[in-house]
């Protein structure tokens, strides 16, 4: 193989990963990664509170889907990685918490033993105890999360439910949602023969209960971008904002505040609204479309508790706050209940996110006003009024991309697009294959190993 030069624009976990296996796959080749900011990993940041590492954005990722946990395994952290040690949460519901359906699928409930008295009206858990609606036929193609869940078992499931988990997922709302990007599992069973229902349980019937759902690290997801950091070596510029990037023969040049680079390939790993600006002059059409996606923003507030003030229930991980309670806050995780890592025999940690797609009032509001509004739902969901003992603000503006009925085709017409009309030139990150830690590390493997073929194939 005759090596090549190879450029990952963004440090974030797309593209480190995308930079890590494309010295797995091209090892002759020479690898930089420019990262605009003094550091890297983009929104996994792990820093130090209340005596622990505790994470400011994602603190962990499932284990159902394989991308995370095999890049774990290839960078020897396997072993280290933990299980939340409470596997329930609740809703804010009716005034009070009420324990989540076990088990769900994406928060559509296979048994209803599980469900409170009053957390669904007596028609849908008739719905639920038979096999939902009578089985419509659906359009073919994608569908909001919403149309699927509401034609299958009812509005209820879909707005108590459905819509809070997902929507606590990239803080967006079901019925505007792609059900092909956010809940594919979903799609597939309410078009099989046997209904949605009778699907979704027959594929969770020998299903192993004690299975982890999520995996973490002790040390916080920092550990995974120190270990792909440490695995690039000198690879790795930060500080090297990208002011524009343009084509020369076959050549791709790269230019920063302090140089140019001259590379065979290109990964854009950055937020689409950033990538879209580089793509604007290079192909219009796929600036366009990255320019399109709408993001939310939203914020995490992490405070720590005396025990004297606050006892959680430590069986369960935390909270979910539906949109239709009127609350401010979104949702609310106890992470001395749920890693045991965090524990602390004196103090209860919170981690307190707000914020929606249709909800930016945290956008306008000073530190003081956020943390005064947050309290004040902490008060009336957990009934704590004391004063915290420390609290961290997070900000996260402009940091989910939102998911509209379509998005997974037209992610594919873009790629297709730079494919064709732009050889070399890929794209990788949230906004291709969701927000979740497993969904950005398959994006930027898979945009590693496009490359590889791209040169080599």
């Amino acid at each position: 193989m005759n090596p090549h030069r190879i450029a990952v624009v963004g440090a974030g976990v797309a593209g480190l990963t995308a930079a890590y296996y494309l010295q797995k796959v091209l090892p002759e080749s020479e690898v930089i990664v420019l990262e605009a900011e003094n550091q890297p990993g983009g929104k996994l940041i792990t820093s130090p509170f209340a005596g622990f590492s505790v994470d400011e954005g994602a603190d962990s990722f499932l284990a159902r889907v394989p991308w995370g946990f095999d890049l774990c395994q290839s960078l020897g952290l396997d072993s280290e990685l933990v299980s939340p040690s409470a596997r329930n949460a609740s809703l804010w519901d009716n005034e009070k918490l009420q324990p989540i359906p076990s088990p769900n699928v994406l928060g559509v409930p296979l048994n209803t033993e599980t469900i409170s008295d009053d957390f669904l009206p007596s028609e849908a858990i008739t719905l639920l105890n038979g096999s939902g609606l009578p089985q419509q036929e659906l359009p073919e193609g994608d569908l909001s999360v919403g149309q699927v869940v509401r034609s299958c078992v009812g509005d209820d499931v879909l707005e108590r439910l459905v819509d809070p988990l997902l929507g606590g997922i990239n803080a967006g709302i079901a019925d505007a949602m792609s059900c092909a990007m956010m809940a594919p599992q979903l799609l597939e069973a309410a078009r099989h023969p046997d209904g949605m229902l009778n699907h979704l349980r027959s594929l969770t019937r020998n299903a192993d209960p004690n299975a982890p759902v999520f995996h973490a690290h002790p040390e916080g997801m920092k550990r995974l971008v120190d270990a792909l950091v440490d695995s690039l070596g000198n690879s790795l510029k930060l500080n090297s904002s990208v002011k524009n990037i343009s084509r020369s023969g076959s050549q791709w040049i790269i230019e920063t505040a302090e140089e140019f680079e001259s590379v065979d390939g290109i990964i854009i790993a950055t937020p689409a609204f950033v990538a879209s600006k580089f793509l604007e002059t290079i192909l219009p059409s796929a600036g366009e479309t990255l320019g399109s996606i709408e993001f939310a923003s939203a914020a995490l507030v992490t405070f720590s508790f005396s025990r004297s003030n606050l006892e959680v229930d430590n069986s369960q991980s935390g909270f979910l706050v539906p949109r239709a309670a009127g609350l401010f806050m979104t949702a609310c995780s106890y992470s001395g209940s749920k890693w045991a890592h965090l524990r602390h025999p004196e103090v209860e940690i919170l981690r307190v996110s707000t914020g929606r797609i249709n909800d930016d009032r945290h956008l306008k509001m000073s530190d003081d006003e956020l943390v005064t509004e947050l309290r004040s739902d902490l008060a009336v969901t957990l009934g704590v009024e004391s004063q915290p003992v420390d609290v961290r603000i997070t900000r996260w503006p402009n940091s989910l991309p939102q998911f509209p009925v379509g998005h997974v085709a037209a992610m594919e017409d873009l790629r297709m697009s730079l494919d064709q009309q732009v050889p070399g030139l890929l794209v990788a990150g949230a906004a291709h294959r969701g927000v979740g830690v497993p969904a950005c590390i398959r994006s930027g493997k898979e945009a590693a190993h496009q490359m590889a073929d791209f040169l080599y194939g």
